[in-house]
């Protein structure tokens, strides 16, 4: 099967990361890839966009697909310009693939700031961002484990990951006790901690049981920590190939609502990071759009 990757350039090192992600996911997984960037236009756009922008957006592109062509010459590659706002073009784009990859942590230009975790909940497909300072780790795949239906979601994309390149999956669950439960108990010598951990362990335990029952080469870890969930899987992602979240597209704004969690790795980055959407949420988007 061959998947079907956009990747969204603006010319700055992320966006070189991005591509060379690409490039080393393609020696892996055979892919059909095209590189896409947006001049941003509107009202205030001048003949200068058009007669010196562009072009040099065109050479932008033209020397990615280059890349491309020579680090993974298998690999069929078109390029695509867009026109228009920048977060509603790459969402469009996103339409019909498998896979939307973009870089961050940009110095100047549209992909700077929040706009990668726009793009990570509107997309019509699960989104990896790449951090700038990428190098290929080799490492496992962990995912985010948590008792909702965005956590199969995620599993399901961790673990069709994990068996694709030959990794190992690391499940992680973090939870906590709330203060005021915690405060209930204080001093009355009820061992809380205990109580909770024992409930926690069976969220992991179910979650490595669904993985091991539908992909059974697939070699499962399983961790429960207590903690911020973003920090617990920032500290278990540190030199992993890839780390895996799913979201709800759900709140006041839809398409621009990311979880906290979601939000603070695409922060943290601690590797190349997967937002996956609940299909249900993907489905109403796309019903809305039309």
């Amino acid at each position: 099967m061959v998947e079907k990757v956009v990747v969204a350039v603006n010319g700055g090192p992320g966006s070189r990361a991005a591509l060379e992600w690409v490039i080393a996911r393609s020696h892996e997984v055979p892919m059909s890839l095209e590189i896409t960037t947006v001049v941003e236009t509107g009202p205030w756009t001048s003949s200068f966009t058009e007669e010196r922008e562009i072009p040099a957006y065109e050479r932008m592109l033209a020397t990615a697909a280059a890349l491309v062509s020579e680090n993974s010459p298998g690999t069929k590659v078109q390029t695509t310009l867009r026109r228009g706002s920048t977060r509603h073009q790459l969402i469009l784009a996103s339409a019909g693939v498998d896979l939307f990859v973009i870089g961050t942590r940009e110095s100047t230009g549209y992909f700077s700031g929040t706009l990668r975790q726009q793009v990570a909940v509107g997309a019509h497909c699960p989104v990896i961002v790449i951090p700038a300072d990428w190098t290929p780790s080799g490492g496992h795949v962990v995912v985010g484990v948590d008792d909702d239906d965005t956590s199969d979601v995620a599993l399901e994309f961790a673990a069709a990951e994990a068996e694709r390149l030959g990794r190992t999956l690391h499940a992680v669950h973090a939870w906590h006790i709330p203060p005021l439960v915690a405060a209930e108990f204080a001093g009355t010598g009820t061992d809380v901690i205990t109580g909770f951990e024992a409930a926690e362990s069976e969220v992991i335990d179910r979650a490595v049981a669904k993985i091991t029952e539908h992909r059974p080469n697939v070699e499962v870890s399983a961790v429960t920590r207590e903690g911020p969930a973003a920090a617990v899987l920032t500290d278990a992602a540190r030199g992993a190939d890839l780390l895996v979240v799913g979201t709800h597209r759900r709140g006041m704004l839809p398409g621009l609502i990311l979880g906290s969690v979601g939000h603070d790795l695409l922060i943290s980055l601690p590797c190349p990071v997967a937002i996956v959407s609940h299909p249900d949420d993907v489905a109403l988007d796309a019903s809305a759009e039309s």
